[in-house]
């Protein structure tokens, strides 16, 4: 799945609020822009394993039960060997039109992957995930670039970056140590 893609989708528009656990280490998030463009560099410390990690963010039928504002993942394409594949995301952030785009996803198991913007409603999307076992438990980090087609108030942007992002790492951790390793 291209939970980068779903995170940069949740990140432009503001997140549902619900109950969920935080991660072991709240997240950190920090965001910079150039001219249009949106920088992105998060991460955290999960409880969950690298594996169960892993399994997650690259299983599309979960995308939605962590990603803020997804409606829909659908992988179009896939390499045999598992080393790529192509999907379609279609988020539905309130106020808001329904945003498709259509990624590919490079993977290094068990390790993370990158994605970059095949076609669809942004302009720019790319970026990647890196899962890393620690003493403490797995840093999980995330680093994107992004730019919606869309005129936005940058401030709104920033804002739902900086709210959906902590609260996507936990969800992925809570879906994470739900599911089998």
């Amino acid at each position: 799945m291209n939970f980068s893609q779903y995170a940069v989708l949740a990140l432009c528009f503001f997140a549902q609020g619900s109950g969920i656990a935080w991660a072991q280490s709240p997240a950190s998030v920090d965001v910079a822009t150039e001219g249009p463009v949106f920088i992105i560099r998060a991460e955290a410390v999960l409880s969950a394993k690298p594996a169960q990690i892993w399994a997650t963010l690259t299983d599309c039928a979960k995308a939605p039960s962590f990603v803020p504002n997804l409606e829909s993942c659908k992988v179009i394409e896939k390499d045999p060997a598992g080393r790529w594949d192509i999907r379609e995301n279609i988020a539905n952030p309130p106020f808001l039109p329904r945003v498709k785009t259509i990624v590919r996803n490079e993977y290094a198991p068990l390790r993370g992957f990158t994605y970059r913007l095949v076609s669809g409603d942004l302009r720019l999307s790319e970026g990647s995930w890196t899962i890393n076992p620690i003493a403490t438990g797995t840093r999980v980090t995330y680093a994107a670039r992004f730019e919606p087609k869309i005129p936005a108030p940058s401030f709104l942007i920033v804002n739902a970056i900086k709210t959906d992002l902590p609260r996507l790492f936990s969800k992925l951790e809570s879906a994470s140590l739900s599911g089998k390793e």
